[in-house]
């Protein structure tokens, strides 16, 4: 059954929802959290902008017991019907923002991802990102197919395939926004 579509102004409560815990949960780990390491940044600044990585901060929050929390939003981005999201509890790592926080031992290829998302976020602002994954969902129903996911997950293959096949995240995301793909 396909799920009930959101209408416009439960679209704009949801999209207020989840910057709103967004910046909530980036306020919460922030003091936890840890910049990225010299050897980190030295691998990954011939794609991301140097600000990105200076102000980028990871927190692995298996070392203190805890877990990503589970969005409230999304029990009524659920209610709705059958949309396809990821339980918190399982996924690598969230980015609030600036501040990454991993449900386990962050690898190079997962910050990588998580740092396309950052550089989304500064460069699109939170609130247009969050909508297209809100609108995306509505939509479809699927997580997987937000194109900021896609596109994150494009750029994670190509760096993990190649690392010395460089690009610019910064280049591609203006890319992507240019043409209308997001």
């Amino acid at each position: 059954m396909e799920p009930r579509k959101f209408t416009p102004e439960e679209l704009t409560s949801l999209l207020q929802q989840a910057v709103s815990w967004l910046h909530q949960q980036r306020d919460y780990f922030l003091p936890s959290s840890i910049p990225l390491d010299q050897e980190q940044k030295s691998q990954l600044a011939p794609f991301f902008p140097i600000e990105i990585l200076d102000r980028a901060r990871i927190l692995d929050a298996s070392q203190s017991g805890e877990t990503i929390p589970y969005p409230p939003f999304y029990e009524t981005v659920r209610a709705g019907g059958a949309r396809v999201v990821p339980d918190a509890a399982h996924v690598t790592g969230i980015p609030f923002v600036d501040v990454i926080v991993f449900n386990r031992a962050p690898t190079l290829r997962t910050i990588f991802h998580n740092l396309v998302h950052v550089t989304q976020f500064a460069m699109l602002g939170e609130e247009r990102v969050m909508r297209g994954y809100l609108e995306t969902l509505n939509e479809s129903g699927l997580w997987m197919v937000v194109p900021y996911e896609e596109q994150a997950y494009q750029m994670d293959a190509r760096f993990t395939l190649d690392p010395a096949d460089v690009f610019s995240v910064e280049a591609e995301i203006r890319d992507w926004a240019r043409q209308g793909r997001f």
